[in-house]
């Protein structure tokens, strides 16, 4: 029965099967068989395949006895027909999604998956504000001292108290944002080490002071003679001079890097995680230049409430000094490269725009953005040799009409209302006028035109002129000279 049924059967005829291809199917070789046959009939197999294997329980029923058969048998020709069914039979695979679940084909099915959403951003680890006083809360030390003497402990508690917080933020820098872009291939070595810059230096630093400070507790809880280990540790500080000059190139570049998705995605995500305590990169960063500037107000609280004749004064005295001394080289070094990197990223149109001034300049006493009076945005460089300014272009700093060298440089304080703001064809008629004026010109108009700009507010206006003022002895003060004559 199961031989008239295969020869009767129009797509095994077509394709020339034998009456062996059948029986050698029924007797549990059928896995090797269907592979031979598929490879042998080619594409016109996938068709034909499915009706072949339909026959096979009615043929397996009826050539042969059911106890024959082993149940393992049966589990394994059921196994491999409904495998090769699956595999082979489809003309069009269907779609599978990244689990390796079949993704339904209907349009309503699709329109039930909800799309990606952002998870809510995770509640922020906020630090203990404990004081001196809290955690000797009870203690039969406090009651014995004098205000004085605890106002002392709470400066110094708050000094070590800080160590271990920055070190706490250093070690997050390091191993959760340096490390991690480093693994995941979203910085090279080179770039990581730009934008974190000797962040290896300063974790052991700070980590010193912390267990010097805990060395110098006693059984009550007070911190005594800290003078001498300050003292010690002060000059290791040094290496911040190299971090804050290295700030600049290291900001410049990680914003450059915020344009790849990945790293705004990464730097995103780490920021909405409990250990950055909804910090950017960049605020993690600077803490430790904020944590260096701050010393020498820490150290001040400790000094004021020591009495002159305990021994940590005078420590305390020279501590001080020595870190004035270091903070004033850590700016020095951080004006020098805030300048060299303006420097190179400043664009001419014009090689007479190359003026000497501008590369021997060491120092960028001042930039920011300004406006002319037609309205455009415009940036002043101001270097302690000469006035650069710039306009906006797709390259950088685009130097805008010729450079200003301070030995030729005259800056005038206009008084509000004087200047009118638009183009030319207003400067006829009733149209506004200009607040927070100032003009920048040649001592001799014939070297070069000059620039009138409207600061952001009366401020930004004295921040200028006092920058100014440092530079050039050439200042004139328009409003004021009007009012004399008046006189």
């Amino acid at each position: 029965m199961c031989s008239d049924l295969f020869e009767k059967s129009p797509e095994c005829s077509a394709l020339g099967l034998k009456k062996e291809d059948w029986k050698t199917a029924l007797a549990g070789r059928i896995s090797a068989h269907a592979c031979a046959f598929c490879v042998n009939h080619g594409r016109e197999a996938l068709q034909v395949l499915p009706s072949f294997l339909a026959f096979l329980p009615v043929a397996s029923c009826c050539c042969f006895p059911v106890s024959s058969w082993s149940k393992k048998s049966r589990r394994s020709i059921l196994r491999v027909s409904s495998s090769l069914v699956n595999l082979l039979s489809p003309s069009k695979p269907q779609k599978r999604n990244s689990s390796g679940f079949k993704m339904p084909n209907s349009p309503a099915a699709k329109q039930c998956i909800s799309p990606y959403k952002i998870p809510s951003p995770s509640p922020a680890q906020r630090r203990l504000t404990r004081t001196w006083s809290d955690m000797m809360a009870g203690g039969s030390s406090v009651a014995s001292m004098t205000p004085q003497d605890i106002k002392r402990q709470e400066a110094i508690y708050e000094l070590y108290q800080g160590e271990i917080d920055i070190v706490e933020d250093l070690n997050n820098v390091k191993k959760l944002y340096r490390d991690s872009m480093l693994t995941l291939h979203l910085c090279t070595a080179g770039e990581l080490s730009q934008i974190f810059g000797p962040i290896d230096d300063l974790l052991p630093v700070h980590e010193d002071l912390a267990q010097r400070l805990q060395r110098q507790r006693q059984t009550d809880g007070t911190m005594q003679g800290v003078g001498q280990q300050i003292l010690q540790w002060v000059p290791k500080l040094v290496v911040y001079t190299n971090f804050c000059a290295n700030q600049v190139f290291g900001k410049a570049l990680l914003d450059e890097k915020r344009s790849d998705p990945a790293i705004d995605d990464f730097l995103r995500r780490c920021q909405e995680s409990p250990f950055s305590r909804k910090l950017d990169l960049w605020g993690l960063l600077d803490g430790a230049r904020g944590r260096f500037i701050k010393y020498p107000l820490l150290i001040k609280s400790i000094l004021k409430e020591t009495p002159h004749d305990n021994e940590d004064a005078p420590l305390l005295k020279q501590a001080l000094e020595q870190l004035d001394l270091i903070i004033q080289t850590a700016d020095t070094c951080t004006g020098e490269a805030e300048c060299s990197f303006y420097k190179s990223r400043l664009v001419y149109i014009y090689d007479e725009q190359r003026v000497p001034e501008i590369e021997e300049s060491k120092v960028l006493m001042c930039h920011g953005h300004l406006r002319n009076n037609k309205g455009s945005k415009l940036q002043l460089f101001l270097f302690e040799k000469v006035a650069v300014v710039t306009r906006p272009s797709s390259q950088g700093p685009q130097v805008y009409r010729q450079p200003i060298p301070v030995t030729h440089l005259v800056v005038e304080d206009l008084p509000d209302g004087e200047i009118k703001i638009g183009s030319f064809r207003n400067a006829f008629g009733p149209g506004q006028t200009a607040k927070n004026v100032l003009r920048v010109s040649f001592t001799d108009s014939k070297m070069g035109q000059s620039h009138t700009l409207m600061a952001n507010d009366e401020h930004d206006k004295r921040q200028w002129m006092q920058s100014f003022q440092a530079v050039t002895s050439h200042i004139v003060k328009v409003g004021l000279s009007i009012d004399r004559d008046k006189k």
